[in-house]
């Protein structure tokens, strides 16, 4: 074996041999551990948010609500029962006037004149029109029948016949997608992969068995709510959605979060806070309502003055706003009354043919 010639001195100084090269990889050990304590406080803050939120929204309707109508029915029964009625009388008469400014507006005749066409379509109203059951078409046919599909299957939809004759140049039964979707490994005319049929399948088979109505002792808001979720899941095909609900029910059942992935603990937590959100605009809705924390409040009777007073003045304007819808449509009946029926001029007299002899 031929020796390396050694290398010459640098200013009078010998250069020691270069280090044989290692070629070993190095292993680089990362520690996640800091990551994932964020990602479960995360996760551990907005389900504590998310709990706190439906605990009020339980108390609202549960509580609060239920015993504010109480009160409120004990104090104004005969206010709350004229609002009501005066309320039903207004959106009726409003209708009544809708239909006279409509006809008037058309036809060119006056308010009067339309009264009375309304009122009297009203005690003779039109027969409906023949539905599709009965057909209308000509020559017997139904109505909407397509006779350039006479010769299509009747299991076929006539749709799928036509879009089978606009693509057929790409083959029997052939698509442009499907022949992108085979060539992408998915489904014909699907967006999932072919193999994802098995795992969305185990997924919703492992949840109905934690979840079903007929295998729970006691069915709660949170299962229930787990199991709307499930079957809207698996009907899209969201396999990644049952893998969530899938997690929070074993993070449910053990309670704790140490063998769930971050990547999944991140997806959690978003879904967690989208539904606070959600929770939280209809909280802010809620604390507008007088029933709000009504459990909790002891100004009750400051609470009925203002009420008394609101009430008060809200059936006071909804009877002026009746009597001047009365008032409307009586004038209007009035002058109908008044209103003579338009005189049929009689048909002249057709002269007799004469005959002349010739």
């Amino acid at each position: 074996m031929r020796r390396r010639a050694p290398r010459p001195p640098i200013n009078g100084h010998s250069v020691p041999p270069a280090p044989p090269a290692n070629h070993c990889r190095a292993v680089v050990l990362v520690d996640g551990s800091g990551i994932r304590r964020k990602i479960k406080r995360e996760y551990e803050k907005a389900l504590r948010d998310l709990d706190r939120s439906r605990g009020q929204l339980d108390q609202y309707h549960q509580t609060d609500q239920p015993q504010f109508t109480r009160w409120l029915n004990s104090h104004f029964g005969a206010l709350l029962t004229e609002s009501r009625e005066l309320a039903q009388k207004i959106a009726a008469d409003e209708q009544l006037i809708f239909q006279v400014e409509s006809e008037a507006m058309f036809s060119g005749v006056s308010y009067a004149r339309a009264y009375k066409r309304v009122m009297a379509l009203r005690e003779n109203p039109m027969p409906p029109p023949p539905s599709d059951a009965d057909g209308g078409g000509s020559d017997g046919e139904p109505f909407g029948a397509r006779p350039e599909f006479e010769d299509a299957d009747d299991d076929e939809d006539p749709l799928e016949a036509l879009f089978d004759a606009i693509f057929g140049e790409f083959g029997p039964g052939e698509r442009p997608y499907e022949t992108r979707g085979r060539q992408a490994g998915l489904h014909p005319g699907s967006a999932r992969p072919a193999n994802m049929s098995s795992r969305l399948k185990e997924l919703y088979r492992a949840l109905v068995r934690r979840l079903h109505p007929d295998g729970q002792r006691e069915m709660t808001a949170q299962k229930t709510e787990w199991w709307h979720q499930t079957q809207a899941a698996y009907e899209a095909g969201d396999a990644e959605q049952l893998e969530v609900i899938l997690t929070l029910c074993e993070i449910g059942e053990s309670g704790t979060t140490a063998h769930t992935s971050a990547s999944l603990l991140q997806r959690i937590t978003a879904q967690l806070k989208h539904s606070l959100r959600a929770i939280k605009r209809q909280l802010t809705g809620l604390r507008r309502e007088p029933a709000w924390n009504f459990s909790r409040r002891a100004d009750h009777e400051v609470m009925l003055l203002q009420l008394r007073h609101t009430l008060t003045e809200e059936v006071r304007r909804m009877r002026d706003r009746s009597r001047e819808i009365q008032e409307l449509i009586a004038g209007w009946k009035a002058a109908a009354e008044r209103t003579q029926p338009p005189r049929r001029r009689k048909p002249r007299s057709q002269p007799q043919d004469l005959e002349f002899p010739f």
